[in-house]
């Protein structure tokens, strides 16, 4: 029973660590909080959602979900971030607030407020590990979000466009005097949070079947303990505070109630933020520094 709990929570918190990843991708660049990043996932959502209901394969519904996500979020960066770069700190996050309610009015003309069932576009399976029960779209949500957090450390610990992403969050400025584009590293920036917010939005129609317009407030809001669990931009402790949520939520439901979830997790987060506002790992990176 235990391990298929955790089995269970490490996939729904993959998820949960894809969310949590974009929102700590724009706050390290920026030191500002994207507050549409979660309408960002319910869209991306919706539009695998489209090309499913089309029995289109469910790799094209999850490429499609994270290039339609990354465009909006730069968007959301052109729109609401950059013209405000002389404003007042708020402003910015006030206007995504405004942008993520703009979202959900859209998709909810688009697709309608009532949920809507996600179609099974491939064949499921089940395999018997010992006392655990693993399905093969258990084993694509956790492999596919396991992937793209790879893909993404790698890419910024060893790419040249990645260091131009470093050097820009340390100090826009000098970065810009060494031949750094910085805008253009913003907007790929919000591209890549985006689009991991467009596949953490199709797996998790996987897992849930049934998505709404405002399913992203509450996963954007996960997506925020998650980051203040792991340390405030902290890749590496984003990642492992989705997993944390994700195994405290699915163990929650296994042994206690569900209507508990939501306070333990933002019990959580509000211990964190008075006790340990740095995170797991955000004080070694300030003892680094």
């Amino acid at each position: 029973m235990f391990l298929q709990q955790l089995i269970n929570g490490l996939m729904l918190g993959s998820t949960y660590s894809l969310v949590a990843i974009g929102y700590t991708l724009v706050m390290g660049l920026l030191n500002l909080l994207n507050i549409a990043h979660g309408d960002v996932f319910m869209f991306g959502a919706f539009l695998g959602l489209s090309l499913a209901m089309l029995n289109m394969p469910l790799y094209l519904s999850l490429i499609v979900g994270m290039i339609g996500a990354g465009v909006i979020s730069v968007l959301i960066e052109r729109l609401c971030f950059r013209p405000l770069r002389e404003a007042h700190f708020l402003s910015p996050l006030v206007s995504t607030v405004a942008f993520g309610i703009l979202l959900e009015n859209v998709a909810t003309q688009i697709w309608g407020s009532e949920p809507s069932r996600y179609p099974q576009t491939t064949d499921v399976a089940q395999f018997q590990v010992g006392p655990v029960l693993i399905s093969s779209i258990q084993i694509i949500i956790l492999a596919t979000s396991v992937v793209l957090m790879v893909a993404l450390d790698q890419f910024i610990k060893r790419t040249r466009t990645g260091r131009s992403m470093r050097a820009t969050s340390e100090n826009p400025q000098t970065a810009s005097l060494l031949g750094v584009d910085v805008n253009w590293v913003t907007t790929g920036t919000f591209f890549v949070s985006g689009a991991l917010a467009g596949a953490a939005g199709v797996l998790t129609a996987l897992v849930y079947l049934q998505i709404v317009p405002f399913i992203g407030i509450r996963q954007g809001l996960i997506g925020m303990v998650a980051m203040v669990i792991g340390g405030l931009g902290n890749l590496r402790g984003a990642m492992l505070g989705g997993i944390i949520i994700g195994v405290i939520e699915v163990m929650n439901d296994a042994y206690f109630t569900a209507s508990y979830r939501d306070m333990i997790i933002f019990g959580l987060f509000f211990l964190f933020l008075v006790i340990r506002p740095e995170g797991l790992f955000g004080a070694e990176e300030k003892r680094r520094s």
